[in-house]
Protein backbone atom coordinates (compact mmCIF):
# COMPACT_ATOMS: atom_id res chain seq x y z
CA UNK A 1 0.00 0.00 0.00
CA UNK A 2 2.71 2.20 0.62
CA UNK A 3 4.63 1.74 -2.28
CA UNK A 4 1.57 3.27 -4.78
CA UNK A 5 2.02 6.30 -2.58
CA UNK A 6 5.94 7.11 -3.14
CA UNK A 7 6.14 6.27 -6.42
CA UNK A 8 4.35 9.97 -7.51
CA UNK A 9 6.57 11.17 -4.50
CA UNK A 10 9.38 10.07 -6.20
CA UNK A 11 8.30 11.48 -9.47
CA UNK A 12 7.97 14.82 -7.76
CA UNK A 13 11.51 16.20 -8.42
CA UNK A 14 11.48 18.90 -5.65
CA UNK A 15 10.32 16.16 -2.75
CA UNK A 16 12.01 13.19 -4.05
CA UNK A 17 15.16 14.73 -3.19
CA UNK A 18 14.57 16.20 -0.34
CA UNK A 19 13.04 12.70 1.24
CA UNK A 20 15.66 10.82 0.04
CA UNK A 21 18.45 12.79 1.61
CA UNK A 22 16.58 12.51 5.30
CA UNK A 23 15.88 9.46 4.81
CA UNK A 24 19.87 8.72 4.20
CA UNK A 25 20.79 10.66 7.22
CA UNK A 26 17.73 8.47 9.37
CA UNK A 27 19.83 5.74 8.40
CA UNK A 28 23.10 6.64 8.87
CA UNK A 29 22.32 7.88 12.66
CA UNK A 30 20.67 4.97 13.47
CA UNK A 31 23.61 2.83 12.32
CA UNK A 32 25.72 5.36 14.25
CA UNK A 33 24.02 4.64 17.73
CA UNK A 34 23.21 0.75 16.96
CA UNK A 35 26.78 -1.83 17.84
CA UNK A 36 28.29 -3.38 14.94
CA UNK A 37 26.22 -6.40 13.49
CA UNK A 38 22.82 -4.92 12.81
CA UNK A 39 22.32 -5.26 9.33
CA UNK A 40 21.60 -1.69 8.51
CA UNK A 41 23.46 -1.56 5.25
CA UNK A 42 20.54 -3.19 3.62
CA UNK A 43 18.54 -0.66 4.50
CA UNK A 44 20.11 1.95 2.01
CA UNK A 45 19.15 -0.42 -0.91
CA UNK A 46 15.42 0.64 -0.73
CA UNK A 47 16.34 4.07 -0.73
CA UNK A 48 18.29 3.70 -4.39
CA UNK A 49 15.48 1.47 -5.75
CA UNK A 50 13.08 4.13 -4.44
CA UNK A 51 15.40 6.68 -6.34
CA UNK A 52 15.46 5.13 -9.47
CA UNK A 53 11.46 5.10 -9.48
CA UNK A 54 11.97 9.25 -9.87
CA UNK A 55 13.74 7.92 -13.45
CA UNK A 56 16.28 11.06 -12.77
CA UNK A 57 19.66 9.23 -13.45
CA UNK A 58 21.59 11.62 -11.76
CA UNK A 59 19.28 11.43 -8.59
CA UNK A 60 20.17 7.23 -8.68
CA UNK A 61 23.77 7.82 -9.07
CA UNK A 62 24.05 10.08 -6.39
CA UNK A 63 21.77 8.16 -3.85
CA UNK A 64 23.62 4.56 -4.40
CA UNK A 65 27.12 6.78 -3.90
CA UNK A 66 26.19 8.33 -0.70
CA UNK A 67 24.54 4.73 0.37
CA UNK A 68 28.27 3.27 -0.28
CA UNK A 69 29.96 5.86 1.48
CA UNK A 70 27.36 5.91 4.51
CA UNK A 71 28.05 2.16 4.88
CA UNK A 72 31.65 2.27 5.62
CA UNK A 73 31.06 5.76 7.24
CA UNK A 74 28.70 3.46 9.90
CA UNK A 75 31.74 0.90 9.77
CA UNK A 76 34.06 3.35 11.52
CA UNK A 77 31.69 5.22 13.69
CA UNK A 78 28.99 2.83 15.14
CA UNK A 79 29.82 1.53 18.64
CA UNK A 80 31.77 -1.99 18.48
CA UNK A 81 30.60 -5.55 17.83
CA UNK A 82 29.44 -7.42 21.50
CA UNK A 83 32.68 -9.76 21.85
CA UNK A 84 31.20 -12.88 20.82
CA UNK A 85 30.41 -11.70 17.38
CA UNK A 86 33.10 -11.67 14.74
CA UNK A 87 34.27 -8.64 12.85
CA UNK A 88 34.44 -11.32 9.44
CA UNK A 89 30.54 -11.52 9.36
CA UNK A 90 30.45 -7.42 9.80
CA UNK A 91 32.69 -6.86 7.19
CA UNK A 92 30.48 -9.63 5.01
CA UNK A 93 27.17 -8.13 5.97
CA UNK A 94 28.30 -4.26 4.75
CA UNK A 95 30.08 -5.52 1.61
CA UNK A 96 26.66 -7.71 0.26
CA UNK A 97 24.81 -4.64 1.02
CA UNK A 98 27.16 -2.56 -1.24
CA UNK A 99 26.50 -5.41 -3.59
CA UNK A 100 22.99 -5.08 -3.31
CA UNK A 101 23.20 -1.25 -3.89
CA UNK A 102 25.05 -1.78 -7.17
CA UNK A 103 22.89 -4.03 -8.13
CA UNK A 104 19.56 -2.07 -7.50
CA UNK A 105 21.58 1.13 -9.01
CA UNK A 106 22.28 -1.35 -12.22
CA UNK A 107 18.41 -2.08 -12.60
CA UNK A 108 17.62 1.58 -11.80
CA UNK A 109 20.06 2.36 -14.48
CA UNK A 110 18.58 -0.09 -16.97
CA UNK A 111 14.65 0.92 -16.08
CA UNK A 112 15.71 4.93 -16.80
CA UNK A 113 17.40 4.09 -19.93
CA UNK A 114 14.30 1.76 -21.11
CA UNK A 115 12.03 4.58 -19.99
CA UNK A 116 13.94 7.16 -21.75
CA UNK A 117 13.61 5.09 -24.89
CA UNK A 118 9.98 4.46 -24.71
CA UNK A 119 9.68 8.07 -24.40
CA UNK A 120 11.52 8.84 -26.84
CA UNK A 121 9.28 6.37 -29.57
CA UNK A 122 6.53 7.80 -27.89
CA UNK A 123 7.19 11.09 -29.03
CA UNK A 124 8.35 9.86 -32.16
CA UNK A 125 4.99 8.20 -32.76
CA UNK A 126 2.84 11.04 -31.78
CA UNK A 127 5.12 13.25 -33.85
CA UNK A 128 4.71 11.08 -36.98
CA UNK A 129 0.71 10.55 -36.36
CA UNK A 130 0.85 14.37 -36.02
CA UNK A 131 2.87 14.34 -39.53
CA UNK A 132 0.76 12.09 -40.91
CA UNK A 133 -2.63 13.38 -40.23
CA UNK A 134 -1.48 17.28 -41.39
CA UNK A 135 0.03 15.92 -44.50
CA UNK A 136 -3.57 13.64 -44.82
CA UNK A 137 -5.55 16.96 -44.12
CA UNK A 138 -3.18 18.81 -46.75
CA UNK A 139 -3.62 16.42 -49.39
CA UNK A 140 -7.41 15.60 -48.96
CA UNK A 141 -6.42 12.25 -48.00
CA UNK A 142 -8.98 10.10 -45.74
CA UNK A 143 -9.07 6.03 -44.71
CA UNK A 144 -11.49 3.30 -45.05
CA UNK A 145 -11.53 -0.22 -44.66
CA UNK A 146 -13.73 -3.48 -45.91
CA UNK A 147 -14.19 -6.41 -44.00
CA UNK A 148 -14.85 -9.34 -46.32
CA UNK A 149 -16.66 -11.86 -43.84
CA UNK A 150 -19.04 -8.56 -42.63
CA UNK A 151 -19.01 -7.25 -46.24
CA UNK A 152 -19.01 -3.99 -44.16
CA UNK A 153 -17.02 -1.04 -44.89
CA UNK A 154 -15.13 1.01 -42.45
CA UNK A 155 -15.00 4.85 -42.60
CA UNK A 156 -12.88 7.33 -40.79
CA UNK A 157 -13.91 10.79 -40.54
CA UNK A 158 -12.55 12.67 -42.98
CA UNK A 159 -13.77 9.66 -45.57
CA UNK A 160 -17.46 10.28 -44.33
CA UNK A 161 -17.13 13.62 -44.71
CA UNK A 162 -15.84 13.76 -47.93
CA UNK A 163 -18.69 10.82 -48.94
CA UNK A 164 -21.26 13.58 -47.36
CA UNK A 165 -22.49 10.75 -44.76
CA UNK A 166 -23.38 10.88 -40.67
CA UNK A 167 -22.79 7.46 -40.42
CA UNK A 168 -19.21 5.64 -40.07
CA UNK A 169 -20.16 2.18 -41.30
CA UNK A 170 -22.41 0.86 -44.27
CA UNK A 171 -22.35 -2.32 -46.41
CA UNK A 172 -20.24 -2.75 -49.79
CA UNK A 173 -23.59 -1.74 -51.75
CA UNK A 174 -23.87 1.07 -49.98
CA UNK A 175 -20.63 2.50 -50.19
CA UNK A 176 -20.22 1.17 -54.22
CA UNK A 177 -23.36 3.85 -54.47
CA UNK A 178 -22.11 6.51 -53.14
CA UNK A 179 -20.10 6.74 -56.59
CA UNK A 180 -21.44 7.88 -59.81
CA UNK A 181 -24.33 5.47 -61.01
CA UNK A 182 -22.23 4.18 -64.08
CA UNK A 183 -19.14 3.34 -61.85
CA UNK A 184 -20.59 1.57 -58.90
CA UNK A 185 -21.27 -1.88 -60.25
CA UNK A 186 -18.18 -2.11 -61.54
CA UNK A 187 -15.99 -0.95 -58.21
CA UNK A 188 -18.08 -3.29 -56.38
CA UNK A 189 -16.52 -6.14 -58.55
CA UNK A 190 -12.74 -4.48 -58.90
CA UNK A 191 -12.71 -4.34 -54.91
CA UNK A 192 -13.74 -7.61 -54.64
CA UNK A 193 -10.70 -8.79 -57.10
CA UNK A 194 -8.37 -6.72 -55.27
CA UNK A 195 -9.38 -8.89 -52.41
CA UNK A 196 -9.01 -12.16 -54.04
CA UNK A 197 -5.72 -11.51 -55.85
CA UNK A 198 -4.13 -9.00 -53.24
CA UNK A 199 -2.90 -6.68 -55.78
CA UNK A 200 -3.66 -2.82 -55.13
CA UNK A 201 -5.95 -1.01 -56.90
CA UNK A 202 -6.01 2.83 -58.17
CA UNK A 203 -9.12 4.68 -59.46
CA UNK A 204 -10.35 7.81 -60.12
CA UNK A 205 -13.86 8.43 -59.76
CA UNK A 206 -16.32 10.83 -59.40
CA UNK A 207 -18.64 11.10 -56.19
CA UNK A 208 -22.53 11.22 -56.05
CA UNK A 209 -23.57 13.47 -53.30
CA UNK A 210 -27.66 15.23 -52.93
CA UNK A 211 -26.41 17.99 -51.25
CA UNK A 212 -23.07 19.52 -52.89
CA UNK A 213 -21.82 19.22 -56.48
CA UNK A 214 -20.16 15.76 -57.27
CA UNK A 215 -16.44 15.97 -56.79
CA UNK A 216 -13.60 13.80 -58.41
CA UNK A 217 -11.49 11.54 -55.93
CA UNK A 218 -8.96 8.77 -56.33
CA UNK A 219 -9.80 5.40 -54.75
CA UNK A 220 -6.99 3.10 -53.39
CA UNK A 221 -7.14 -0.26 -51.72
CA UNK A 222 -5.29 -2.98 -51.35
CA UNK A 223 -5.50 -6.34 -49.15
CA UNK A 224 -4.24 -5.89 -45.73
CA UNK A 225 -1.53 -8.83 -45.71
CA UNK A 226 -1.43 -8.89 -41.33
CA UNK A 227 -5.46 -9.67 -41.49
CA UNK A 228 -6.85 -11.92 -44.12
CA UNK A 229 -9.95 -10.96 -45.69
CA UNK A 230 -10.00 -7.12 -44.82
CA UNK A 231 -9.12 -4.77 -47.44
CA UNK A 232 -7.73 -1.35 -46.43
CA UNK A 233 -8.03 1.83 -49.33
CA UNK A 234 -7.59 5.80 -48.82
CA UNK A 235 -9.73 8.04 -50.67
CA UNK A 236 -7.92 11.54 -51.93
CA UNK A 237 -10.03 14.65 -53.36
CA UNK A 238 -8.73 15.20 -56.25
CA UNK A 239 -11.27 17.80 -57.81
CA UNK A 240 -8.99 20.72 -57.19
CA UNK A 241 -6.41 18.88 -59.64
CA UNK A 242 -9.03 18.46 -62.51
CA UNK A 243 -9.79 22.03 -61.83
CA UNK A 244 -6.25 23.28 -62.38
CA UNK A 245 -6.13 20.55 -65.34
CA UNK A 246 -9.43 22.00 -67.14
CA UNK A 247 -8.44 26.05 -66.32
CA UNK A 248 -5.23 24.86 -67.61
CA UNK A 249 -6.66 22.92 -70.77
CA UNK A 250 -9.08 26.14 -71.27
CA UNK A 251 -5.31 28.41 -71.32
CA UNK A 252 -4.19 26.24 -74.27
CA UNK A 253 -7.11 26.07 -76.19
CA UNK A 254 -7.14 29.64 -75.94
CA UNK A 255 -3.61 30.27 -76.79
CA UNK A 256 -4.03 27.68 -79.92
CA UNK A 257 -6.94 29.79 -81.23
CA UNK A 258 -4.98 32.90 -80.67
CA UNK A 259 -1.99 31.66 -82.53
CA UNK A 260 -3.87 30.46 -85.48
CA UNK A 261 -5.39 33.53 -85.81
CA UNK A 262 -2.17 35.58 -86.12
CA UNK A 263 -0.56 36.09 -89.45
CA UNK A 264 2.40 35.05 -88.14
CA UNK A 265 3.99 31.18 -87.74
CA UNK A 266 3.92 30.68 -83.82
CA UNK A 267 5.65 28.15 -82.26
CA UNK A 268 6.73 27.02 -78.39
CA UNK A 269 9.59 24.34 -76.94
CA UNK A 270 10.32 23.15 -73.58
CA UNK A 271 13.02 24.05 -71.38
CA UNK A 272 15.62 22.08 -73.21
CA UNK A 273 14.57 22.57 -76.68
CA UNK A 274 12.30 20.62 -77.81
CA UNK A 275 9.61 21.52 -80.29
CA UNK A 276 6.26 20.75 -78.76
CA UNK A 277 3.99 22.75 -80.87
CA UNK A 278 3.10 24.59 -84.18
CA UNK A 279 0.10 27.16 -85.27
CA UNK A 280 -1.83 26.13 -87.56
CA UNK A 281 -0.61 28.97 -89.66
CA UNK A 282 2.79 27.21 -89.70
CA UNK A 283 1.16 23.27 -90.80
CA UNK A 284 -0.68 25.49 -93.54
CA UNK A 285 2.34 27.10 -94.79
CA UNK A 286 4.12 24.18 -94.93
CA UNK A 287 1.32 21.39 -96.46
CA UNK A 288 2.28 19.17 -93.61
CA UNK A 289 0.31 18.11 -90.19
CA UNK A 290 1.15 19.79 -87.04
CA UNK A 291 2.43 16.53 -85.48
CA UNK A 292 4.93 16.00 -88.02
CA UNK A 293 6.48 19.28 -87.96
CA UNK A 294 6.81 19.10 -84.12
CA UNK A 295 8.78 15.60 -85.16
CA UNK A 296 10.72 16.57 -87.56
CA UNK A 297 10.79 20.72 -87.87
CA UNK A 298 14.58 20.68 -89.28
CA UNK A 299 14.13 19.11 -92.41
CA UNK A 300 11.81 21.64 -93.22
CA UNK A 301 14.89 24.42 -93.61
CA UNK A 302 16.92 24.32 -96.98
CA UNK A 303 19.81 22.36 -96.24
CA UNK A 304 22.25 25.25 -96.59
CA UNK A 305 21.10 26.47 -93.39
CA UNK A 306 20.26 23.62 -91.13
CA UNK A 307 23.77 23.20 -89.53
CA UNK A 308 23.98 26.55 -88.58
CA UNK A 309 20.38 27.23 -87.30
CA UNK A 310 19.90 24.10 -85.17
CA UNK A 311 24.04 25.49 -84.06
CA UNK A 312 22.76 28.72 -82.62
CA UNK A 313 18.93 27.13 -81.55
CA UNK A 314 21.48 25.11 -79.10
CA UNK A 315 24.01 27.60 -78.06
CA UNK A 316 20.68 29.84 -77.14
CA UNK A 317 18.84 27.33 -74.96
CA UNK A 318 22.07 26.60 -73.16
CA UNK A 319 23.02 29.98 -72.71
CA UNK A 320 19.32 31.05 -72.11
CA UNK A 321 19.47 34.13 -74.18
CA UNK A 322 17.16 34.91 -76.70
CA UNK A 323 16.89 33.57 -80.40
CA UNK A 324 16.86 35.69 -83.12
CA UNK A 325 17.98 34.51 -87.15
CA UNK A 326 16.93 34.25 -90.69
CA UNK A 327 16.44 31.04 -92.82
CA UNK A 328 14.16 29.53 -95.64
CA UNK A 329 10.94 27.19 -94.66
CA UNK A 330 9.64 24.53 -97.16
CA UNK A 331 6.54 25.68 -98.23
CA UNK A 332 3.91 23.74 -99.78
CA UNK A 333 4.39 24.44 -103.15
CA UNK A 334 8.16 23.36 -103.12
CA UNK A 335 9.69 26.63 -103.00
CA UNK A 336 11.54 27.88 -100.02
CA UNK A 337 10.92 30.94 -98.39
CA UNK A 338 12.83 33.85 -95.75
CA UNK A 339 11.18 34.32 -92.58
CA UNK A 340 12.60 36.08 -89.46
CA UNK A 341 12.62 33.73 -86.94
CA UNK A 342 12.82 34.72 -83.06
CA UNK A 343 11.98 33.19 -79.73
CA UNK A 344 12.23 34.27 -75.89
CA UNK A 345 12.82 32.19 -72.87
CA UNK A 346 10.10 31.95 -70.44
CA UNK A 347 11.46 32.05 -66.99
CA UNK A 348 9.67 30.91 -63.57
CA UNK A 349 10.33 32.96 -60.51
CA UNK A 350 13.34 30.87 -59.45
CA UNK A 351 15.06 32.21 -62.81
CA UNK A 352 14.64 28.78 -64.73
CA UNK A 353 13.63 28.37 -68.05
CA UNK A 354 9.91 26.82 -68.51
CA UNK A 355 9.18 26.88 -71.96
CA UNK A 356 10.29 29.10 -75.30
CA UNK A 357 8.00 30.90 -76.64
CA UNK A 358 8.71 31.93 -81.05
CA UNK A 359 7.16 32.89 -84.14
CA UNK A 360 8.40 33.26 -87.63
CA UNK A 361 7.54 35.91 -90.31
CA UNK A 362 7.78 35.51 -93.57
CA UNK A 363 10.43 38.40 -95.07
CA UNK A 364 11.06 37.08 -98.13
CA UNK A 365 9.28 40.21 -100.04
CA UNK A 366 11.11 42.61 -97.28
CA UNK A 367 14.08 40.19 -98.97
CA UNK A 368 13.21 41.14 -102.44
CA UNK A 369 13.19 44.51 -101.61
CA UNK A 370 16.26 44.56 -99.76
CA UNK A 371 18.13 42.85 -103.08
CA UNK A 372 16.71 45.40 -105.13
CA UNK A 373 18.13 47.78 -103.06
CA UNK A 374 21.72 46.74 -103.25
CA UNK A 375 21.15 46.00 -106.92
CA UNK A 376 20.26 50.06 -107.09
CA UNK A 377 22.96 50.67 -105.11
CA UNK A 378 25.51 49.14 -107.00
CA UNK A 379 24.51 50.34 -110.27
CA UNK A 380 24.68 53.77 -108.94
CA UNK A 381 27.59 53.00 -108.08
CA UNK A 382 29.20 51.69 -111.33
CA UNK A 383 27.93 54.99 -112.71
CA UNK A 384 29.31 57.03 -110.25
CA UNK A 385 32.45 55.15 -110.70
CA UNK A 386 32.47 56.28 -114.30
CA UNK A 387 31.72 59.45 -114.67
CA UNK A 388 34.42 62.10 -114.97
CA UNK A 389 33.18 63.86 -111.79
CA UNK A 390 34.78 63.25 -108.22
CA UNK A 391 31.85 62.26 -106.19
CA UNK A 392 31.91 60.31 -102.73
CA UNK A 393 29.53 59.25 -99.92
CA UNK A 394 29.62 60.02 -96.32
CA UNK A 395 27.61 58.44 -93.86
CA UNK A 396 26.00 60.14 -90.41
CA UNK A 397 29.43 59.64 -88.65
CA UNK A 398 31.25 61.60 -91.82
CA UNK A 399 32.95 58.18 -92.78
CA UNK A 400 34.25 57.43 -95.96
CA UNK A 401 31.11 54.61 -97.43
CA UNK A 402 31.80 55.36 -101.10
CA UNK A 403 34.42 57.23 -102.84
CA UNK A 404 34.94 57.19 -107.02
CA UNK A 405 37.95 57.01 -108.33
CA UNK A 406 38.36 60.37 -109.79
CA UNK A 407 37.74 61.51 -106.31
CA UNK A 408 40.31 59.32 -105.51
CA UNK A 409 43.10 61.28 -107.79
CA UNK A 410 41.98 64.39 -106.54
CA UNK A 411 41.53 64.02 -103.03
CA UNK A 412 43.98 60.95 -101.53
CA UNK A 413 46.96 59.60 -100.81
CA UNK A 414 46.67 56.28 -103.36
CA UNK A 415 48.74 54.31 -100.99
CA UNK A 416 46.28 55.19 -98.01
CA UNK A 417 43.07 53.43 -98.42
CA UNK A 418 39.71 56.03 -97.99
CA UNK A 419 36.86 53.80 -97.25
CA UNK A 420 35.55 53.22 -93.39
CA UNK A 421 37.98 56.53 -92.33
CA UNK A 422 36.50 60.10 -91.15
CA UNK A 423 36.92 62.85 -93.72
CA UNK A 424 39.21 64.80 -91.53
CA UNK A 425 41.22 61.68 -91.44
CA UNK A 426 41.17 61.15 -95.57
CA UNK A 427 41.94 65.02 -96.19
CA UNK A 428 44.51 65.74 -93.53
CA UNK A 429 48.00 65.90 -95.62
CA UNK A 430 50.89 67.90 -94.60
CA UNK A 431 51.48 70.65 -96.91
CA UNK A 432 47.86 70.62 -98.69
CA UNK A 433 45.12 72.61 -96.85
CA UNK A 434 41.92 71.28 -97.66
CA UNK A 435 40.26 72.93 -94.83
CA UNK A 436 37.82 74.62 -96.70
CA UNK A 437 35.86 71.58 -97.79
CA UNK A 438 35.75 70.04 -94.44
CA UNK A 439 34.32 72.94 -93.20
CA UNK A 440 32.10 72.94 -96.12
CA UNK A 441 31.15 69.25 -95.81
CA UNK A 442 30.39 69.64 -91.71
CA UNK A 443 28.73 73.29 -91.91
CA UNK A 444 26.53 71.29 -94.54
CA UNK A 445 25.65 68.27 -92.88
CA UNK A 446 25.03 70.29 -89.17
CA UNK A 447 22.80 72.66 -91.22
CA UNK A 448 20.75 69.95 -93.73
CA UNK A 449 20.69 71.88 -96.49
CA UNK A 450 22.08 71.70 -100.20
CA UNK A 451 25.14 74.05 -100.61
CA UNK A 452 26.96 74.86 -103.85
CA UNK A 453 30.54 76.54 -103.85
CA UNK A 454 33.50 77.11 -105.77
CA UNK A 455 36.98 76.75 -104.43
CA UNK A 456 40.57 75.50 -105.42
CA UNK A 457 42.09 72.50 -104.25
CA UNK A 458 45.86 71.65 -103.78
CA UNK A 459 47.61 70.83 -107.10
CA UNK A 460 44.78 71.77 -108.92
CA UNK A 461 45.24 75.35 -111.24
CA UNK A 462 41.45 75.03 -111.89
CA UNK A 463 38.41 75.98 -109.33
CA UNK A 464 35.96 73.37 -108.91
CA UNK A 465 32.41 73.51 -107.94
CA UNK A 466 31.39 71.88 -104.99
CA UNK A 467 27.85 70.46 -104.54
CA UNK A 468 27.02 69.01 -101.14
CA UNK A 469 24.01 67.25 -100.82
CA UNK A 470 22.58 66.29 -96.58
CA UNK A 471 20.84 62.83 -96.64
CA UNK A 472 19.42 61.06 -93.69
CA UNK A 473 22.13 58.92 -93.76
CA UNK A 474 25.18 61.27 -94.11
CA UNK A 475 25.83 63.30 -96.88
CA UNK A 476 26.71 63.23 -100.59
CA UNK A 477 29.47 65.50 -102.20
CA UNK A 478 30.07 66.28 -105.77
CA UNK A 479 32.95 68.01 -107.08
CA UNK A 480 33.34 69.29 -110.52
CA UNK A 481 36.72 70.62 -112.22
CA UNK A 482 36.05 74.09 -114.06
CA UNK A 483 36.53 72.60 -118.36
Amino acid sequence: MLMPKLIPLMQNHNLAASFLLLALCAILLADSLTQLGFAHGVLYTPLVALAGLSYRRKLLTLTASVSLSAIWLGFFIAPAAPADFSLFYVLANRSISCLAIVLMWWFGDQAITLRQSQHDQHVLTSQTRLDLQLANQVAGISHWWLDDHLKMVQLDEGSARLLGLNIRQLTLDQFACCFEQQAGPELKLQLEQTLEASSPLSLELRLHQESSQPVWVKLTAYADPASPGVLRGILQDIQQHYDEARRLQIQQRRFQQLADSLPVKVWTATADGRIDYVSETFASFTGRDAASIVADWLQLLHPDEQAPVISHWQHCVSAKVPYNIEFRILSADGSYVWHLTSALPIFNEQGDVMHWFGSAMDISQQKALWQNTDNLRLSLYQTLNETTDAFFALDTQLTFTFINQKALELLTDPKIPALGKSVTEVLYRPGKDYSALTTAIQRCYAKQSTETLSLTLPDQDRPATVRLYPTVSGINVLLQLAG
